[in-house]
């Protein structure tokens, strides 16, 4: 009569075939079905996702592919990075799409951005127009911290009317014009204050200013009208023969 087997190697092995059969289960057929993929990492309702579209360097080439470097911003884009947390005004899926970059110290960026307006009130179901910040880098001047208000505005639903009266004053920039503005802007005086020492608005601005450096921007106001750019003050009849 056969004695049954109770050895410890044999124990091992069944245990260790028993556990990776498991394992082999769970992955081939448990995952898939608890985790289904999605195409690029969004979500099933894309229209939940933050909005986001590169003028990609289609030429850029990385080079020895042994190599990890990473890429800079620079070499990566050639135009406007358009997502929805820079101000915009229009509809999303309009088939212009007007980028400004800009300094509230600029008079004619005002100019240009009011041409921009006038257009899109004409074409409003066509343009979109989109504000990037491009103030000087240093945070105490006049220029970064009037962007830095206007982003504490927009925290607040208020960007484009503070950005008007920014404009509006463009030679005449301080913080107490800042809180002036604020308060006849109805915006909560306290909120508003403390966004303007918090690095949230600061972050949107400086991302701003690393973007337009990486497109090598020599200015302000330059205009992108997709992806073609156009340098200087840009009248209402140079917009609109450029789309």
């Amino acid at each position: 009569m056969l004695k049954k087997d109770n050895s410890p190697a044999k124990k091992f092995i069944f245990l260790s075939l028993t556990i990776l059969l498991l394992f082999m289960l769970a992955v081939f057929f448990i995952l898939p079905l608890a985790f289904p993929n999605k195409p690029n990492g969004l979500s099933e309702n894309n229209s939940e996702e933050t909005e986001k579209t590169f003028y990609l360097n289609k030429q850029y080439n990385e080079g020895d592919p042994l190599l990890t470097t990473v890429p800079s911003l620079e070499d990566m884009i050639t135009g406007p990075i358009i997502t929805d947390i820079d101000p915009s005004l229009g509809k999303k899926n309009a088939a212009v799409i007007i980028t400004i970059y800009t300094d509230f110290t600029c008079r004619y960026c005002g100019e240009t951005i009011a041409n921009a307006f006038k257009l899109q009130k004409e074409f409003p179901d066509k343009i979109r127009i989109i504000h990037k910040d491009f103030p000087s880098a240093d945070k105490t001047f006049k220029s970064y911290q009037a962007a830095l208000a206007c982003r504490c505005a927009q925290a607040q639903g208020k960007f484009w009317e503070m950005s008007e009266l920014l404009y509006k004053n463009y030679n005449n920039l301080s913080q107490v014009l800042f809180n002036s503005l604020a308060k006849n802007l109805k915006l909560n005086e306290a909120q508003f204050k403390e966004c303007l020492d918090a690095e949230a608005a600061a972050n949107l601005v400086d991302d701003n200013i690393k973007e337009a450096n990486a497109l090598r921007l020599s200015g302000v106001p330059t205009v992108y009208i997709n992806g073609q750019e156009l340098m200087g003050e840009i009248s209402y009849e140079e917009m609109r023969n450029n789309f």
